[in-house]
């Protein structure tokens, strides 16, 4: 694995040009080495002619030398231009390239610089435009869910893409409703959430929000800053994130007195509710707050967040290599799809970031490469709070945390699928139990499911439950 080498000085360059400002253009330049290119670039042009579609705004031109692009057009504008090496598109099907480009022609159609998903562009980031990694149908079915009135609860473990889903839910909800994004982990009581809610409502400064809130009150304040966040264009969506590890900062009778009056003021305004976190705000309610959630907050409907749809996973590592500028030479496309894949974002574009980091010394063998992801795993924490998330039921409920574990371990050896009713066998003892704790390990722990089969779904957790977690110890 290397660079994209973007110095290469031979090419051909497909521009598009505005019809009213020509001056308004963009272009995708693939460069060519060698022979070895030759098969390939003709079937990147017979693809893209067949995604353009006669649309005369788009241009092919030759280029003999990339120093000179206003030699082919004196209009090209070079910070346009993105810069491609056939190479990366080498051994790919005419469908595949067909996948891969669309979005590429697409945003040439806008004039746009075209950009994929970059590992170094959104490591600990909210992936936003491109860069967020097909997830279209749990946003389409979250958005129904959404616009049919219901509350939701979105499960799903961190760095999932459970933040990154909510940002684009909100921007595809503007304008037929008002939603309002809020990420309340960081607030440690019921003053400071009113606070922050009121200053959000009022554009007022937070400090001046929580001096209001402290002398009138937060049982006050708060229908009132819902009452305000609701005056905005179309029905409220209250979008509440991480509420759980805001709720364990609180005693159990103030968590249930400010669930129930959020909860009030939200049907009172016939405002929607969708509550999001890695940890399970019901679990969290009954476990260590010893309540039950209050009205609405106890009618939440469950919406699972699953890991990325694997028939799409070579797919969206091939997007993120093309915008990460990382090549793959001989070897590395068999190694890379047997050991890392994106079910779980963050890790994944963690260690090709990495990759990225180091590719600028020197060029990767696979056998580095195994060496490079060995070291990653070794010092990630990347998976800390997943095993968070067991420490903490252990505390509570050590029999099942036990078995969880044991579950996790037989999960980590298998070479593929394992039966569903054998995963069960080692949850408990009872239907109910099993079912309980199986439902808990796919909603914290990246599993795909299919039918009666389960697996692993992440391919860098497994090596580093292999080898750092239960399985290895």
């Amino acid at each position: 694995m290397r660079l994209r080498n973007e110095s290469l000085r031979t090419g051909t360059l497909l521009a598009f040009f505005d019809r009213e400002n020509p001056r308004r253009n963009a272009s995708l330049l693939f460069l060519v080495e060698g022979a070895a290119d030759i098969a390939p670039l003709r079937d990147i042009e017979s693809t893209c002619q067949e995604l353009i579609a006669g649309d005369d705004r788009f241009h092919w031109h030759t280029v003999a030398n990339q120093l000179e692009l206003t030699a082919v057009d004196a209009r090209l504008d070079s910070v346009r231009v993105t810069r491609f090496e056939v190479a990366e598109f080498h051994g790919l099907s005419r469908p595949e390239l067909r996948a891969l480009l669309a979005p590429a022609i697409a945003q040439l159609g806008e004039a746009e610089k075209v950009r994929f998903p970059s590992a170094t562009r959104t490591e600990g980031s909210v992936a936003k435009g491109v860069d967020f990694l097909d997830r279209e149908d749990e946003l389409t079915a979250l958005q129904r869910l959404v616009e049919e009135g219901l509350h939701v609860l979105l499960v799903a473990p961190r760095r999932s893409g459970k933040t990154s889903l909510l940002h684009r839910l909100a921007e595809q909800l503007t304008p037929r409703c008002h939603p309002v994004l809020f990420d309340v982990e960081k607030f440690r009581n019921a003053e400071a959430l009113t606070a922050g809610l009121l200053a959000h409502a009022s554009s007022q400064r937070f400090v001046e929000a929580l001096k209001q809130v402290r002398s009138r009150g937060w049982r006050v304040v708060l229908p009132e800053a819902i009452e305000a966040l609701a005056r905005g264009p179309g029905p409220l969506v209250l979008i509440l994130d991480e509420l759980a590890w805001f709720l364990e900062h609180l005693e159990g009778d103030m968590a249930y007195a400010l669930l129930e009056v959020l909860g009030e003021a939200l049907v009172k305004t016939h405002a929607r509710l969708v509550i999001a976190g890695s940890l399970d705000v019901e679990r969290v309610a009954r476990d260590q707050l010893g309540i039950r959630l209050p009205g609405l907050f106890g009618k939440l409907h469950r919406f699972p967040l699953p890991p990325l749809a694997k028939s799409r996973l070579v797919l969206n590592l091939r997007r993120v290599l093309l915008g990460t500028g990382l090549v793959l030479q001989p070897g590395d496309l068999t190694w890379l799809v047997e050991s890392v894949d994106l079910a779980m974002p963050y890790p994944a574009m963690r260690f090709l970031g990495q990759l990225a980091s180091v590719a600028h010394d020197r060029p990767l063998s696979p056998e580095r490469l195994e060496q490079e992801l060995i070291d990653d795993l070794a010092s990630t924490d990347a998976f800390a709070e997943l095993e968070e998330q067991l420490k903490q039921l252990a505390q509570q409920e050590p029999r099942s945390a036990e078995a969880l574990e044991e579950a996790l371990d037989r999960l980590a050896r298998a070479s593929g699928p394992l039966d569903v009713s054998d995963v069960k066998a080692v949850l408990g003892r009872e239907p109910a139990e099993q079912a309980a704790n199986f439902s808990w390990l796919v909603e914290h722990f990246p599993l795909n499911v299919e039918g009666e089969r389960v697996e692993l779904a992440s391919r860098l957790f497994r090596r580093y439950w292999r080898t750092h977690g239960g399985a290895g110890a």
